[in-house]
């Protein structure tokens, strides 16, 4: 719950007991008998930069001076003890789980990032505002005309759809993630919006090759981010080809390398000799990652999430509020898995702050690193990246046609001054 909530409508609500023998004159007088109002405040555990944690902080020093106040808590084991879950059931939710999440969630233990993180989860919680997420097609109702989740575009917008490539099955900090970004136009450069993503893991390449396509037609995206690193260069040699939806019934064109100048001439080349297709739409911008690129990468999205240029979407507590509002399908639906498909974007942007924010840096030769820890991943940290850093170079071409717009107005004669009119 939002503390402004918590304190102006929650905490008023508390009001000392009416019980009926104090309306008896004998005892209502007598001040001990007068009940203090109670809180009682129940939550799993979250993140330590947001305000319960200073609230549970206190109220536990309260505890140990003695005063009115008491705290208690509870982790899978006491579930386990009194047959509420079994061994194999917690077994089965970790392997499915990030390990910060089954930290909070099952653990009972609040995750904070480490003393040498490079982004600060107070970063991401300022720049968590929006609350409509992008969904595509799913195969039950897919339509050629109208897709009912779709966000219509405003004059000057780009869209990106930024793919992270993994395919070793075996590995569990390696997933494929494709993520959906919307560039708005301001005064100030583009405003990115982080509105889809999903994961996935161990997949072909041509199953991936033919989701990116499949979700840059449903976005209506204009370009696509590509990690070429390991088996990318694959992905891309399949995005290079028509590629046939048997399920949807449909063919979606071939794709190629956009000639930006940022890229080597040598890759641009070799991405075109692998493209079979003729007449192949240059919307790919690729990205063969190095230790200088990554740590521009790195240093770019932390000064866009420092100047609230980027938006994600809220959480999956308030996202759920807004669904239960504004989506009558989600409101009706008795599908569980309905409802954590509609809820899946929300979850997995929460699962990339929590990897963000306990990537460890360093400087390597100058540049800055970031590693994971232990079995952490951060796919989801390089799908926005890349993203947000491919947006970066289109910002700089659009505020530098911005400037020359404004010198050539600026240098351009008013036409209604005296000098200007005829003389006769």
């Amino acid at each position: 719950m939002d503390k402004a909530k918590f304190d102006s409508i929650v905490k008023p609500f508390a009001y000392a007991r009416q019980t009926p023998y104090l309306k008896n004159p004998k005892y209502s007088n007598v001040k001990v008998l007068i009940e203090e109002p109670r809180q009682i405040l129940i939550s799993s555990a979250y993140h330590k930069g947001l305000w319960w944690y200073k609230e549970t902080l206190n109220t536990i020093r309260m505890m140990l001076d003695g005063k009115d106040a008491g705290f208690i808590a509870f982790d899978y084991l006491i579930a386990i003890k009194h047959n509420i879950k079994t061994k194999k059931l917690i077994a089965r939710d970790r392997s499915s789980m990030d390990a910060i999440t089954f930290l909070e969630e099952y653990e009972n233990i609040p995750f904070g990032e480490n003393s040498n993180a490079y982004f600060k989860l107070d970063m991401f919680q300022k720049n968590r505002r929006l609350k409509r997420p992008f969904y595509p097609f799913r195969n039950d109702n897919y339509d050629k005309k109208k897709n009912p989740n779709e966000i219509k575009k405003v004059d000057g917008e780009i869209r990106i759809v930024s793919v992270d490539i993994a395919t070793r099955k075996g590995s569990k900090n390696d997933n494929t993630i494709i993520t959906c970004i919307r560039a708005l136009p301001t005064v100030k450069g583009y405003e990115r919006e982080y509105v889809y993503m999903e994961s996935h893991h161990g997949e072909h390449t041509e199953k991936q090759s033919l989701r990116v396509k499949q979700i840059y037609y449903d976005f209506e995206a204009d370009y696509i981010v590509l990690d070429l690193q390991n088996t990318g260069i694959t992905v891309f040699e399949r995005l290079a080809v028509v590629t046939k939806d048997e399920e949807r019934g449909i063919e979606y064109d071939a794709f190629t390398v956009y000639e930006h100048k940022s890229l080597d001439k040598s890759l641009i080349d070799e991405l075109k000799e692998k493209t079979l297709a003729l007449n192949a739409k240059p919307i790919i911008y690729p990205i063969m990652a190095s230790a200088s690129l990554n740590g521009k990468i790195a240093v770019n999205f932390r000064d866009k999430l420092q100047r609230k240029m980027c938006n994600f979407l809220v959480d999956e507590n308030d996202g759920e509020e807004y669904l239960i509002r504004k989506n009558k399908d989600f409101a009706k639906s008795q599908d569980i898995n309905l409802t954590v498909w509609y809820l899946h974007p929300y979850k997995q942007f929460s699962e990339m702050i929590n990897e963000t924010i306990n990537l460890e840096y360093s400087m390597v030769s100058g540049y800055i690193k970031l590693d994971t820890i232990g079995t952490a991943k951060k796919d989801r940290y390089t799908s926005c990246s890349y993203g947000n850093y491919f947006i970066s170079l289109l910002e700089n071409e659009l505020l530098k046609e911005k400037e020359q717009n404004d010198l050539s107005s600026f240098f351009i004669a008013p036409t209604n001054l005296p000098w200007n009119k005829p003389l006769f």
